[in-house]
This record gives structure tokens, sequence and C-alpha cells, in this order.
């Protein structure tokens, strides 16, 4: 509804329409990390916004190029480098899954029609993935874009958690 209205209002006007900026923020810092509105703490909850805010993208992407043909559809993603800092099989596997739930769940729906099969397998002990409703993995894929808008701020190095043998020691992120 509020696609349809924008559309009424600006159609005119806009030739690139950007669905949403930065939804990652919304799913993880809002649901997951509780440092944005809703302020939610709650993983399965990140997972379930995230595909939702996915869902989001493709419906107003419909909408506008059912209203505007020509018009041009973008999504912008605040995308990450996520570098192994060792060659450890473990720093690298900890890597592949912050790509996963950092990029690949907004990129993978939208770019290909699924989920990454990772994802899914890292994340079934969290959520079962029910919330995806039939035909939503189209519907997110929608008509495709024109622009894919990347916001990048900076890499990150990333090790995986270490066990510490003295309980008392500090465990490393």
């Amino acid at each position: 509804a509020y696609a349809d209205a924008v559309v009424d209002r600006l159609g005119d006007r806009v030739a690139l329409w950007t669905t949403l900026n930065e939804p990652w923020c919304a799913a993880f810092l809002g649901y997951g990390l509780g440092v944005h509105a809703p302020g939610r703490t709650n993983a399965a909850d990140a997972l379930a916004a995230a595909h939702h805010l996915n869902l989001a993208h493709g419906i107003a992407a419909r909408v506008i190029k059912d209203r505007l043909p020509e018009a041009s559809l973008s999504l912008t993603l605040n995308t990450q480098l996520f570098r192994p800092a060792s060659d450890s099989d473990a720093d690298v596997d900890a890597a592949r899954r912050l790509d996963a739930v950092g990029n690949r769940i907004f990129l993978d729906p939208v770019l290909r029609g699924r989920y990454p099969a990772d994802l899914l397998a890292d994340t079934a002990s969290i959520t079962d993935w029910s919330f995806i409703a039939d035909g939503d993995l189209q519907t997110i894929a929608g008509p495709g874009l024109d622009v894919l808008g990347l916001n990048y701020y900076t890499p990150f190095d990333v090790r995986a958690a270490r066990v510490p043998t003295d309980p008392a020691a500090p465990t490393e992120f």
C-alpha cells in the first residue's frame, strides 16, 4: 500500500526506485542485537525479519513495475567483506558464516531466488524457516533489479571464537 501511495504521488517524477536501504540494519540491529527499534534480541526474530524485508522488497518492486513499467528498480545493501584472520579452517568457516548472514541472506533471494543452503543449515538450530510461505521466493526475486546499491563501510577480519582452557580467561571473538 505504501509503494502504491508513493507511486501515486511521485511516479511522474522518479525514474529510479530504491525499495529498501540497508535492510540488514533493521533485521539484525533491530531484532537480533536490540540496538535499533524494536529493540529485540532474538536470533529467530532477526532471521524472520530479514525474510520479511526481502519479501517487502519483492512486493514493492512488483507494485512499482506494474504501475511504472519503464521505472528502474534498486535495492541498497550494506555489504561487508568478511576476511578470515588466518588460514585456519575455523577462521575460514567463521568468515563464511558471517558472509551468509551479513550479505547472502539478502543477495541470494533477490538475485538467485533462493536462500543459501549453508545459511539454512547454519541456522537450523535457531529456526526451521517455516515463515517462508509458498511463492515468497518468487515474489522476492520479482521483476529483478536494474541497480544494486552497495553501501560499503569497512572490511572485517574474522577470527573464530576460541574456547579458553582457563574458565577465567576472556574469550576472543
